[in-house]
């Protein structure tokens, strides 16, 4: 089989091949303009014949047998910028289903992330354990929290108290909001943004094309905003403001945002927020009970090479110490061995070792202890790392320590959704 970029003359069978595998009441035919991709976005394609060597214009759209796309995303990793490759438009042909191309083309794409250096792929899973047993796992958990709007007023006080605008954001201006989006999203695997991003997936998602407004200080200053969409829910006869992201820089900035939201209690019965405020409005809404907070699964990670993922994901300053891992990985073949994990004021090292091992893992288990999405002792709790044989409880529990010592937990927080 031969995996390689989408040649253009097959976007047809790409688009052919999404439509079915995601929306299959509308069955496999194409009717409709191909959407707009942010221009990080790269279509890749798994061929039943042919190889690396094959020129593109011998390649026969009918022997696509699965199809994926990824996003070079850059995205904070403990504070700092790295490539994130982000896996979608997984799919196959109804009629080539259940032979192995899907985990022939996961293979692929990780050997392709390698060679491209890039130590971290997410993804969002239709099925956790299908992802599970490719070696992704999941990063964090999302809140959904739905409440009458008028039950807000408790929470954003006196319209007057806080001099300002809000005003309707338009595209172009999206530099505005992307300064925003970089001064409150700080958490670990926060994207920083394209244009293109801005453009194809807040500004316009799939075709529906939500409202953006802003908040401005007394100055002017652009300091929150929010992206929103009005549903009608016709058996009910009831509407709600489904917001999507709301982003303020500060306090002020988030109270403001809610205030707009709650100004809407004369069009909408529910307002909708996805996003981390849902625990914490708890305790500031007068009655608590009137709104309902969800807790969500949210997106899938996983290190593609553990030598660059661990070198990547920067301990502290402060921590040192030295653990030897045992990483079993069952789809890549240089991740599965021992390695020995050092960290001193210099940086944090990583490299193959004969050293007997102090613990086991799976590669999924060691990526959520690398970006901070578990402890280590939490990981070894659910029974998640290993002792390996002839291995002492204490000096496994000493390894637990080492590593929590030099990856402690995060706010970890992938907010998009691709």
């Amino acid at each position: 089989m031969d995996y390689r970029p989408l040649p253009e003359a097959h976007e047809d069978a790409f688009r052919r091949t999404l439509r079915y595998a995601f929306r299959p009441e509308e069955g496999p035919g194409l009717d409709d303009d191909p959407p707009e991709r942010p221009d990080s976005f790269s279509p890749r394609a798994v061929y039943a014949t042919g190889d690396a060597e094959t020129p593109e214009e011998a390649l026969d759209a009918d022997d696509i047998r699965a199809v994926c796309g990824w996003y070079d995303f850059s995205m904070l990793v403990r504070g700092s910028p790295r490539r994130v490759g982000g896996l979608a438009a997984v799919a196959s042909p109804p009629e080539t289903r259940r032979r192995g191309h899907i985990g022939w083309m996961l293979d692929a794409f990780l050997t392709e992330l390698r060679d491209e250096e890039i130590p971290f792929s997410a993804l969002w899973p239709f099925e956790y354990a299908f992802y599970g047993r490719f070696g992704w796992a999941t990063t964090n958990t999302y809140q959904r929290t739905t409440v009458p709007p008028d039950e807000l007023l408790a929470v954003v006080g006196d319209a007057d108290a806080d001099p300002g605008r809000f005003r309707r954001i338009d595209v172009e201006e999206y530099e505005l909001v992307d300064a925003v989006h970089r001064e409150a999203a700080t958490e670990t695997l926060a994207l920083r943004r394209t244009e293109g991003w801005w453009r194809h997936r807040v500004f316009d998602l799939w075709g529906t094309e939500p409202y953006v407004y802003g908040w401005e200080d007394a100055d002017g200053d652009l300091r929150g905003y929010l992206v929103y969409t009005v549903e009608k829910n016709d058996a009910e006869d009831e509407k709600t403001m489904a917001v999507r992201e709301l982003v303020g820089v500060d306090a002020v900035a988030e109270r403001n945002l809610l205030r707009f939201c709650r100004d809407h209690d004369s069009q909408v019965h529910h307002v909708r927020l996805d996003g981390p405020l849902g625990g914490d409005l708890l305790f500031r809404l007068a009655d608590p009970r009137a709104a309902t907070v969800e807790r969500r699964p949210g997106p899938m990670i996983r290190a593609v090479d553990v030598v660059d993922a661990v070198e990547s994901a920067s301990p502290p300053a402060d921590a040192a110490g030295a653990v030897v891992l045992a990483v079993t990985d069952a789809h890549c073949a240089w991740n599965d061995g021992t390695f020995e994990v050092r960290a001193d004021e210099s940086g944090v090292t990583c490299r193959r070792i004969d050293t007997a091992p102090s613990i086991r893992l799976g590669i999924g288990a060691l990526s959520q202890v690398l970006v901070g999405a578990r402890s280590a002792r939490q990981l070894w709790t659910d029974g998640r790392l290993e002792l390996p044989d002839g291995v002492a409880d204490a000096d496994a529990m000493e390894a637990v320590a080492t590593l929590d010592a030099l990856y402690p937990t995060e706010n970890v927080s992938l907010r998009e959704s691709f």
